[in-house]
């Protein structure tokens, strides 16, 4: 029977940067587990890029846990010596979305309020400081970028191996904590913990009691696309990351293509039977968007495609907090397509709550009892689906 002081379960960027962030405030026992093993094809992080974002309308709690995720996301950057965060700029284009234009105008104001430097374009202005966009108006927050997500998955266990930390592949299938926690696995195996982080995102819905919050795991279709002229114009250092109506965008980097995908998708799906292949319905939509917003990209050819399962709760709200019948018992999950952006911030306070630490960051809003828990917000205005 193996031993550990930490478990961690689920390998994805949330169980990585747990392991990572453990690894360096203590001097623990730490074994991470995941199914696949770590940056497997299901695993949603295992992507070439995320967005990374100071903008969420008039949420200050989020932009305020964007501004710490950066300096987290800088000193990883600086202690692994790894580019993870490529700065581009987030631009937010106007539409004829009622809930897409109210989200822009309120990102704006509160950045604006904060002093962070957001800016407004219009008409010719637009065009003249973004020649591939087509808008009356664009909203720009300096501080978007693109996360190079595989790769900073890959930095964040690595490191923790370097650390350690003994990354296993093995199939989770029940945890008991009455008479100390005993992590089951599907070959038979039992380790004993004195503390388990559970970071299994879709898959959590089967480890959770009906008293906690739940998930509804989601089928998200991403595609790439190569502009059907001048990629250098899609280049990170010209291009940033954009909002549409209904979808989204991502510079050339990490891969010769442009990301789009819708941001609203919300097929529910069991992450056991998802398709992972991507409709063509979706591709047509994407073409549609940027025939509209980015027209070089509307006949772009198709480079990559891929299929990302999100674990969506009912207000797109986290769950960062301990089991309430068992404080050796951490969750996180519910990243509802916005969580990669935080991962060095949710990894550390992961970490904190299994150390027994006083957490470094106000966690109240993501508490893991339903009563608890913040109405769902008209719209989806967190931005899921990125």
């Amino acid at each position: 029977m193996q031993e550990a002081d930490v478990c961690i379960v689920g390998g994805g960027v949330m169980g990585a940067a747990t392991a990572y962030a453990i690894s360096g405030m203590a001097d623990q026992r730490i074994i991470l587990l995941d199914r696949y093993g770590v940056g497997n094809e299901y695993c949603s992080s295992n992507d070439v890029n995320r967005v990374f974002r100071y903008s969420y309308g008039n949420n200050q709690y989020y932009t305020k846990m964007a501004i710490e995720s950066l300096r987290l996301w800088r000193d990883a950057e600086k202690e692994t010596g790894q580019e993870l965060l490529v700065p581009t700029g987030l631009l937010m284009l106007g539409g004829v979305d009622e809930h897409a234009n109210r989200f822009n105008e309120s990102s704006f104001k509160t950045l604006t309020n904060l002093g962070l430097g957001a800016e407004v374009y219009e008409g010719p202005e637009l065009k003249n400081r973004f020649p591939q966009f087509q808008a009356k108006v664009g909203f720009f927050d300096p501080h978007g970028g693109v996360l190079l997500a595989s790769k900073s998955l890959e930095t964040f266990s690595s490191q923790a191996g370097a650390r350690g930390v003994r990354i296993l592949e093995k199939h989770v299938t029940a945890f008991r904590g009455k008479s100390g926690l005993e992590i089951e696995t599907s070959d038979g195996e039992t380790i004993r913990a004195k503390k388990l982080v559970v970071t299994v995102g879709p898959w959590t819905g089967r480890f959770l009691r009906d008293a906690l919050t739940g998930i509804t795991s989601t089928r998200q279709q991403l595609i790439y696309l190569k502009p059907s002229r001048d990629i250098e114009k899609f280049r990170p250092t010209s291009c940033p990351v954009f909002f549409t109506d209904h979808h989204y965008g991502l510079p050339a980097v990490g891969i010769d293509g442009v990301k789009v995908s819708n941001k609203e998708l919300t097929e529910p799906v069991d992450p056991e039977t998802a398709r992972r292949s991507v409709d063509q319905e979706q591709i047509e939509q994407c073409r549609a968007a940027c025939r509209r917003f980015v027209p070089d990209l509307g006949d772009g050819e198709v480079v990559r495609t891929k299929v990302c399962l999100y674990d969506m709760t009912e207000n797109s709200d986290f769950v960062i907090d301990r089991d309430p019948d068992n404080r050796d018992i951490v969750y996180g999950y519910g990243f509802s397509g916005h969580g990669f952006k935080f991962a060095p911030l949710i990894g550390k306070l992961l970490a904190e709550l299994a150390l027994d630490r006083e957490p470094s960051f106000d966690l109240s809003r993501f508490s893991i009892r339903r009563p608890q828990r913040k109405p769902r917000m008209a719209g989806g205005q967190l931005g899921k689906g990125e």
